[in-house]
């Protein structure tokens, strides 16, 4: 059978999730023994550290904005699911599943969000790259200031000979009432374009190859559930997730892309 975890959440999503898995959930207010989830808003890494202090078996924190400069994931010992606004770890196993081993060649990303919401769809942009891509991103050239912009990076290990290059394009929309746009387009014998568009379709993920193109199936489950059934699973086992880590390291690349990279 498996284990029921009680859940500190007041975030109406996860209070939503929790009423959808009965069977394996049940609320709590108090962290320790629970997954507690954390809006990725303020001081949330904080909290995180707190929760882990009190005893949390796992962490959730939900569509992080800012990250701060002391956060590390060395002082996390507990497993902790990242809900990340357009990445959701089911769909990118089902695009490099379709891709069937085939390596990029080239890799573009673009995006279009207001001022204050850029960085999380650049952190978003670039973790999509690297999964397409297969490797770690560097910076090479160009820069996204204020404004946006464009830059070039590369994706591979920094001793590769052939790094598959990735072209990052980004734009700042006028008006806060605009909803982030988000496409990842990996280019090869194999064709996958990632996009969202924020007019409630969600995800979409194309896979084109020589005998046509296929769109993958909805995911229907919403990513608040998804998000503590991953953090269930991993606290049971005492799994280490790679979240807080990928997180932070395509917070570094969206740092580097807001100062000017000079080629070489």
């Amino acid at each position: 059978m498996s284990p029921v975890f009680p859940v500190v959440a007041s975030h109406a999503r996860y209070r939503a999730a929790l009423a959808e898995l009965p069977r394996s959930t049940w609320h709590a207010e108090t962290a320790n023994g629970a997954v507690v989830v954390i809006p990725g808003e303020g001081a949330w890494w904080e909290e995180l550290l707190e929760a882990q202090a009190a005893g949390a078996s796992a962490v959730v924190v939900s569509h992080p904005q800012s990250i701060p400069a002391a956060a590390q994931a060395g002082l996390v010992g507990i497993p902790v699911v990242v809900e990340r606004p357009h990445l959701r770890a089911d769909a990118a196993a089902e695009a490099v599943r379709r891709r069937q081993e085939t390596p990029a060649t080239v890799v573009t990303v673009e995006c279009a969000a207001p001022s204050g919401d850029l960085d999380p769809v650049l952190r978003d942009g670039v973790r999509w790259a690297e999964v397409l891509a297969g490797g770690p991103l560097h910076a090479v050239s160009g820069a996204i200031p204020a404004e946006g912009g464009m830059a070039l990076l590369e994706a591979g290990p920094l001793t590769v000979a052939d790094p598959v290059p990735v072209t990052v394009l980004a734009a700042v929309l006028g008006t806060k009432a605009r909803t982030p746009l988000l496409r990842v387009t990996a280019l090869a014998k194999v064709r996958t374009v990632v996009e969202w568009d924020g007019l409630g379709s969600g995800l979409s993920i194309r896979t084109g190859t020589e005998g046509g193109s296929m769109r993958a199936p909805n995911h229907y489950e919403g990513s608040a559930r998804l998000a503590l059934r991953r953090a269930m699973e991993a606290a049971s086992k005492g799994a280490v997730l790679p979240d807080l880590g990928e997180l932070l390291a395509d917070q570094l690349v969206v740092a580097g892309l807001r100062q000017e990279h000079k080629q070489g």
